[in-house]
């Protein structure tokens, strides 16, 4: 049986609160914004701003439940990374409490919770530049950080794509559904790994890693349940979005007691059946509202004109055991800007947070609840520098 967990809560909950964005910015500024509706149109307003997390801003993560964000800092070009805590306060902005520093090159991090001590803050972050990953504690309280364990990969030699598999590069790390997993796609190795996560202490214990496509170049990736089953795991799915294969894959999870492990079901292009433009790089995905959609975020395509890249939906496999259906590519749909990073799906407003990277903006799209897909453009805000991450918050 698949135990209650926290994990939702702490990266998702409280959603009808989640009335403003949080945008980094590789110019060394966290950026709050406030989205305003007047006569039916949106504008973005800056709310408050600030340069505590470092000089490469490159992920945002929120735990709602104590008003705590955790900040990284990628530190491009600089002798060292952080990691930063701030205080999110209820005018939207941010004090800070703590910042460590880090192996260089953090890209995405994760927390996650232990049975019987759900006050208890865990954190996993990868390091894209650093080969690693690492894992902290946060006090709730105080947002106080300490790093407890670092996992540091080589390779013996270079991957299929040289250029870009050079070495290790831990990319995207996610908690499963059960709380007791923590997965790092791996862009360099090609392979995910597997934590398990020590009921006790909250310490991570490699597991066997799994191995994907060679030259894939795995980026990012979400667990899917069907809704009306969330106390089973027999219907679990990962899907994995790859960078370098441009491509979406379905992967069966089985659990067993102490033990994670996938079976491919079903790959398909982030474009289709077309081809795939020369440049375009597979960035985020996420999961409808409707829980339904796997959306997909394709960067440096121009599919909808110059510095107009796309969006890739597709449905979710539905059906059970031998009646299971694959699932399919709906279409593009357009991101309006110039590659699309990462971005967020807000199911209370019915709207879309969008880091465009190189187009230095945020923007607001609505999500389109008869299409089940991106729609219009709302509003966009420039800011200074790239833009990675664009978040929903409190």
């Amino acid at each position: 049986m698949m135990r209650p967990i926290l994990v939702s809560t702490i990266l998702f909950g409280a959603a009808s609160m989640a009335t403003k964005l949080y945008a980094a910015s590789y110019s060394g500024t966290v950026t709050t914004l406030s989205p305003q509706r007047a006569n039916g149109n949106y504008e973005l307003s800056i709310v408050a701003q600030t340069k505590d997390c470092g000089t490469s801003p490159s992920w945002l993560t929120l735990d709602n439940e104590h008003d705590l964000m955790l900040c990284l800092n990628e530190g491009l070009g600089a002798s060292n990374s952080s990691l930063t805590s701030f205080r999110v306060n209820s005018n939207g902005s941010l004090t800070t409490l703590d910042t460590l520093d880090t192996v260089s090159g953090p890209v995405m991090s994760t927390l996650y919770t232990i049975p019987g001590q759900p006050g208890r803050r865990f954190v996993a972050v990868a390091h894209y530049e650093g080969s690693a990953v690492t894992a902290y504690t946060l006090d709730s309280m105080s947002g106080h950080l300490n790093r407890t364990q670092t996992f540091t990969y080589e390779l013996a030699a270079p991957g299929p794509v040289p250029d870009r598999q050079d070495a290790p590069h831990p990319h995207g790390v996610i908690v499963d559904p059960t709380g007791r997993f923590i997965l790092v796609t791996d862009l360099g190795m090609d392979q995910i790994h597997i934590f398990k996560i020590s009921p006790s202490t909250g310490l991570l214990q490699p597991q066997k890693p799994f191995l994907v496509k060679p030259g894939s170049g795995p980026r990012h990736a979400v667990f899917w349940t069907p809704k009306a089953n969330v106390a089973s795991t027999d219907d679990t799915f990962l899907y994995l979005v790859s960078e370098l294969g441009n491509t979406l894959t379905a992967f069966k999870a089985h659990y067993t007691r102490n033990s994670l492990t996938f079976v491919k079901v079903h790959e398909e292009s982030t474009y289709g059946g077309e081809t795939i433009p020369s440049g375009s790089k597979a960035s985020g995905i996420h999961i409808s509202p409707e829980n339904d959609r796997i959306v997909v975020s394709n960067r440096g395509d121009a599919t909808f004109g110059k510095d107009d890249d796309s969006f890739a939906v597709f449905t979710c496999i539905t059906g059970q055991g031998n009646h299971a259906k694959d699932f399919s590519f709906v279409g593009l749909f357009p991101a309006y800007g110039s590659f699309p990073r990462e971005f967020e799906i807000n199911a209370q407003n019915g709207l879309i947070s969008v880091a465009l990277q190189n187009s230095h903006e945020v923007a607001l799209v609505q999500w389109d609840e008869q299409t089940r897909s991106p729609g219009k453009l709302l509003a966009k805000k420039s800011l200074d520098g790239e833009i990675p991450a664009a978040i929903w918050g409190p």
